[in-house]
């Protein structure tokens, strides 16, 4: 009998996409054996709404830049396609009807721990396996106490990575270019390249 494939959908602006992104999609790929990580770059978050976000194609082409990094990475532009804000249940739905495997759910701590919060997210939080990893701005045993929360309430599956925190945020990169100054690898080096040479974030 044919093992089932695995799939991980990682959701986000990538606004740019920065070191931290890349850890986590790592450890994800390394630790859940998943045979294809999705980079999903949003049209627009529910919750930016009234944010400037850069035009999708850069943000997608900053992306590719990083595929190559790990052969189990690829990119869809279906939410930026689908344009409007950008539903994550809707994705998921979406994707657990298209992939014949095992579907991962992968996001940043601080917004695991607000997933009850979302748009149908106790759906999320019952039907889907959520994966993590820790954030350095975050307070990581209250995190763990709202996950373990969920895993009572909802029967929660989600998977905390064993991976060292990184201090990296798009925000603080997009306001580091702003003021001119470096970036001292917050991104990867063509991520970076491609953010001087298109001149973004000026």
């Amino acid at each position: 009998m044919d093992k089932k494939k695995k799939y991980g959908i990682y959701g986000g602006s990538f606004d740019p996409i920065h070191i931290g992104h890349v850890a986590l999609a790592d450890s994800a790929v390394r630790e859940c054996g998943l045979d294809k990580l999705i980079f999903m770059p949003a049209y627009i978050s529910p919750f930016k709404q009234d944010r400037h976000v850069t035009d999708g194609r850069d943000r997608c082409r900053m992306i590719e830049t990083v595929l190559k990094t790990n052969s189990a990475f690829c990119l869809s532009r279906y939410e930026l396609n689908k344009e409007g804000p950008s539903y994550t249940i809707e994705t998921l739905r979406h994707w657990n009807k298209l992939l014949d495997g095992e579907l991962y759910f992968i996001l940043g701590f601080d917004s695991a721990v607000q997933v009850d919060k979302w748009f149908e997210g106790e759906e999320i939080l019952r039907n889907y396996h959520l994966v993590t990893g820790r954030r350095p701005d975050t307070d990581y045993a209250e995190g763990l106490k709202k996950i373990e929360s969920f895993r009572e309430k909802y029967g929660t599956v989600i998977t905390v990575l064993n991976m060292l925190p990184v201090d990296a945020s798009s925000t603080e990169i997009r306001e580091l270019i702003k003021k001119g100054k470096p970036l001292k690898g917050l991104v990867p080096p063509e991520v970076e390249e491609y953010i001087i040479e298109h001149q973004l974030y000026r």
